[in-house]
Formats: structure tokens, sequence, C-alpha cells
């Protein structure tokens, strides 16, 4: 079954579900999860938990409910584990370049001091936060939260969380590209993923993954992006320089735990690039695809931990 979230859409696939269990009662049980995230973390609803934080002044405790607040403080956590490669105050920055809500596609490259000016609104030791009561605070004048880099793992996690409780045995659930499989399609043959070529206005495999027990998410710059003057601008921005990656991976592809850690980390190693994306993968035990250059004759690197979820060369 399958409906809108998030601005896409979501999917769930059960296979050989419990008796009791039919389409009506998970489609019930995955819009009411939805909804209560989109109260949460959306940015484009004024009653949001994160918009009422966004307009709140510095200094002042905005209260936050618990799951809020604990995944805020994994993002953060994550930025620094990435050492400043996934940032969740980036929202500054990514409105002066033509991105994130509400923005239109710009017709200049920002300026030196706009691109300064909100640099001075960013930055992960910018939001503090407290679990007793849980609640979040401003440490600066203009900072803003976007969790968009995670939440569409997380809310996959969530669904899965609640499958199981549901009693689903072996599932795929999907937001907008974000996966989470529970254990083998069947037998003992995994879920079969394509991974698509990072060529806009196409859908061609580049390749095919076996997932089980696992989160999975691709991040890549081949549909958000505009140009001036002939030169391309990707929506990825290094929060480290406050401009977009000038390197030529088009798409990272990550299989982790959960597909929450999945979407930051297929994030983070996009700004990073491959040589040190891979290092990084690499050191942390963390399955990783790397798709660079143009089409037709793109090219690939991945961790030692992507190797034993090849199904299919390309």
């Amino acid at each position: 079954m399958s409906g809108p979230a998030q601005g896409t859409t979501y999917s769930v696939t059960i296979m050989q579900p419990p008796a009791e269990l039919d389409r009506a009662r998970v489609k019930a049980a995955m819009d009411e999860l939805i909804e209560k995230i989109d109260a949460q973390m959306s940015t484009w609803r004024d009653d949001s938990e994160i918009a009422r934080f966004n307009a709140a002044p510095q200094g002042e405790w905005v209260p936050v409910s618990p799951e809020f607040a604990q995944l805020t403080r994994r993002a953060l956590a994550l930025g620094r584990d990435t050492n400043g490669a996934f940032d969740v105050t980036l929202a500054p920055i990514l409105k002066v370049w033509g991105f994130g809500a509400g923005a239109t596609e710009p017709t200049r490259l920002p300026t030196a001091d706009e691109l300064a000016a909100a640099r001075e609104h960013t930055g992960l030791g910018l939001v503090e936060v407290r679990d007793q009561p849980p609640a979040l605070r401003k440490r600066g004048a203009g900072v803003t939260l976007d969790l968009a880099g995670l939440a569409q793992g997380y809310t996959v996690d969530l669904m899965a969380k609640r499958l199981d409780e549901l009693g689903a045995k072996r599932y795929l659930a999907e937001l907008g590209g974000e996966l989470y499989a529970k254990g083998n399609k069947t037998g003992r043959s995994p879920w079969r993923i394509g991974v698509e070529k990072p060529k806009a206005g196409a859908r061609e495999i580049e390749r095919v993954v076996g997932l089980a027990d696992a989160g999975m998410t691709t991040s890549g710059d081949y549909r958000d992006y505009f140009e001036i003057d002939g030169r391309r601008f990707s929506h990825t921005i290094d929060p480290r320089t406050g401009r977009p990656v000038a390197h030529d991976v088009r798409a990272v592809t990550v299989i982790a735990k959960d597909a929450t850690l999945a979407d930051a980390m297929a994030t983070a190693l996009l700004v990073m690039g491959e040589k040190a994306g891979l290092r990084y993968a690499d050191e942390h035990d963390l399955a990783a695809l790397f798709v660079s250059g143009d089409a037709p004759a793109y090219t690939e690197a991945y961790s030692k931990a992507f190797e034993p979820y090849i199904e299919e060369s390309k």
C-alpha cells in the first residue's frame, strides 16, 4: 500500500502478513504516524514544533516532544562526528543560494557579504538540547533548524517499528526513496533494490543491491541544482565552506543499521567527496557507494562494507 507523505509518497510491502493484518489497518497506522512526525518537523507548517523553535528568540527554552529532542541531539552528534559535513542549522546558507523551503530559482550568485552574514547564523554549537523537560534553545540570533537531512530516514525507521508492533515479519518500508528492509523477501533472497544512475530526467539502474535488516538512502546532486552563465551549482552545500560542493561525485548510497543513519551519512559523504568520504566510510565500517562523473561514463567506488550487498554489476 502507499500514500502521500512529506511532499512525496510512502509505500509499504509486507510478505505473508498475519491474517489479522489487513491493508486498511496498516494504512491507518502509517498515516497516523506520518501526520505526527509532520506536526513535529515540517518546515512548511507554522504550527509544527520545528517552526515554533525557529520563530523563537535567542536564549528561550522552547518545549518540544521527547522524540524531537532526541532526534535533534542525534543530528548534532552526527554533525560533530563528521567534522561538520552534516549540519542541521544550514538553512540560512541554503536560502542565500536559492534552496530550501519557499526558495525561488536564483538569477545571480550570493555576494561575499550575503554569504558571510548567513554563516553567522549557522553552526552545530548554536543549538542546545535539554532532555528533562525536553526543550531546545538557541545560542545565537537568527538560528534555525531543518531536519530534512535525516527526517525521512527517521520516519522510515518509525514506520518499521510500527510494522513490527503490528506483527509484520518481512517487509520493505519506503518514503521518498529512503528504505528499510526487514528480513529476506523470500527464503534466503534479500530484497533486491535498484540504485539509480545519477541522471536527471531518467530512471535507469546503476546497480542492484540486496537488502535485509538494514536501512538504505541515496543522496545526489542530479535533480536539485541551478545553472548561471553555464556553471552548475548543486543544492549540496558544504557547511564548512558555505558553498556548493565542487567535486564530481553525483550520488552516494549508504546502507546502515537504520534509515536515519543512512540518510544523514549519505548527505555527509556526498559533501566530503569520494576520497575523504571513502576514508570515513572505511574507518567507520559504513557501507557506501560513490557514483561520479557524467553520463554515460559514470565511475564507481565503494567501501569494503558495501561489497556484501552487491547483487548485480552495472
